[in-house]
């Protein structure tokens, strides 16, 4: 993958990890329905996190067998 993409999907990374963090913040102090909504903002998050993540261990895998 040229370095152009790389540097891309790090940059969509990290965005994705501090939204992840911002959400999980977001769950304290709440109950009942503002916690449901939330927590659900945080699971989409985390899986948006995990699925860049993943991609960019493929990539870096990808880089050592090169």
């Amino acid at each position: 993958m040229p370095q152009r993409a790389e540097r891309e999907l790090l940059k969509r990374y990290r965005a994705a990890l501090r939204a992840y963090i911002q959400a999980n913040t977001s769950l304290e102090g709440l109950s009942g329905p503002d916690f449901d909504e939330a927590y659900q903002r945080a699971e989409e998050a985390r899986e948006e996190f995990e699925k860049l993540r993943q991609e960019l261990l493929e990539l870096r895998a990808q880089g050592e067998g090169a």
